[in-house]
């Protein structure tokens, strides 16, 4: 396990194009960590920089407290598992994953160590040691059936494991995931989500985990880094993430449908608080924001998410029905409000499109964002 410590960490591109911009972020040890963002967003860059695989031309990167900006990947104690798995197609599973440790053993086949006693005694010692190893993680992984094959003759899912497990048995400090699970099929992207789930549980490992799958990033990680153009956004547990969005970019990046988003003025409306935009007028806001309109009503962004939009109550909002989609356990309806298409996410019932509706709004779980980039989240 291992402590990883960024500090105002950047990397610029020749022509002055910025990957990543003053990173700060602390990795404590066996956390689990997942960097998502859209395509571009720096996420892989700072990976590779963890790596050694990037030059880092900002800031500091530690592990275990010892900058590491000029150490070479190979003396980093880390261990990556790439997107395309990177297995020799002419070795077995065994070797493929016995490969790393084979490369750095202690008794080296030099011409002049084949006559001493104690090279021979070495060298069996150090390989009885690598095939204990590579058994261990192949059992721990489910493929110790699978040691004798060549990657051609292993499945995808098959593949990432022994992807995986010749990462494990190096034993490092840091298991690096560049978004390992992209090429698999969705059923068996949430079985691999679940058995690396697992992994860290057993091994106790730090792991850090770069996915561009919000589903995949909330699911697995201990903390969740959301970046957008090189900056994080955001860096909290995946219910705060959820629940507590750093700004209006993370709030729709999180979520699928994605957030309900409208413009708008929040003001005193009687002796309570409203908000009042794009044809929309919703009473009973939480009284908590009344700070937030001293003296004068207040420009924002109201934000609600699908599922605390539903059909039927009494809100006072009326709907036309435009589009239905049915999911089995639960149903997403697009329904125009006043100006404004929402979505709402509910139990199935049935609807026409075209019909009229009413719709009840959690209030309480409604946020404020301020208007424009990046749009900072308001109140509490």
């Amino acid at each position: 396990m291992a402590t990883i410590d960024l500090n105002g960490v950047g990397k610029t591109y020749p022509g002055g194009v910025q990957a990543v911009r003053g990173a700060d972020l602390r990795i404590g040890h066996g956390e689990f960590v997942v960097l998502v963002g859209p395509s571009g967003c720096g996420k892989s860059t700072l990976l590779r920089m963890i790596a050694g695989l990037e030059t880092i031309t900002a800031g500091t990167l530690a592990i275990d407290g010892a900058v590491v900006n000029d150490v070479p990947p190979q003396d980093r104690d880390i261990a990556m598992v790439f997107q395309n798995y990177a297995l020799y197609p002419h070795m077995d599973v065994r070797t493929n994953m016995a490969f790393g440790l084979l490369r750095r053993r202690r008794f080296s086949s030099r011409l002049k160590a084949l006559l001493s006693p104690a090279y021979a005694d070495g060298r069996a010692k150090e390989r009885a040691e690598i095939d204990a190893r590579v058994l261990a993680a192949a059992r721990v992984l489910g493929i110790e059936h699978l040691l004798a094959r060549k990657p051609a003759a292993l499945s995808g899912g098959q593949r990432q494991r022994v992807a995986v497990g010749r990462a494990m048995v190096r034993e490092p400090k840091v298991f690096l995931f560049d978004e390992p699970l992209s090429n698999l099929d969705a059923k068996l992207r949430v079985e691999m989500r679940a058995e690396l789930r697992m992994l860290h549980r057993r091994l106790g490992a730090t792991m850090i985990y770069v996915t561009h799958d919000q589903e995949e990033a909330m699911s697995l990680g201990d903390r969740v880094v959301v970046l957008k153009d090189g900056l994080i956004q955001q860096a909290a547990t995946p219910r705060q993430v959820y629940d507590r969005p750093a700004n209006r970019f993370v709030a729709e990046f999180v979520g699928t449908p994605t957030m309900n988003m409208v413009e708008g003025t929040l003001e005193a409306r009687g002796a309570g608080m409203a908000f009042r935009g794009q044809g929309l007028v919703i009473d009973g806001l939480v009284d908590a924001w009344r700070k937030l309109i001293q003296p004068h009503p207040r420009s924002v962004v109201l934000g609600v998410r699908p599922e605390h939009v539903q059909i039927g109550g009494g809100t006072g909002l009326q709907a036309t029905v435009e589009a239905v989609e049915h999911y089995g356990d639960r149903m997403d309806v697009q329904v125009r409000c006043g100006d404004r298409s929402l979505t709402a996410r509910c139990m199935p019932q049935p609807l026409q499109e075209g019909g009229v509706v009413n719709l009840t709004i959690d209030l309480a779980r409604t946020h404020l964002f301020e208007p424009g980039t990046p749009g900072a989240r308001l109140g509490d």
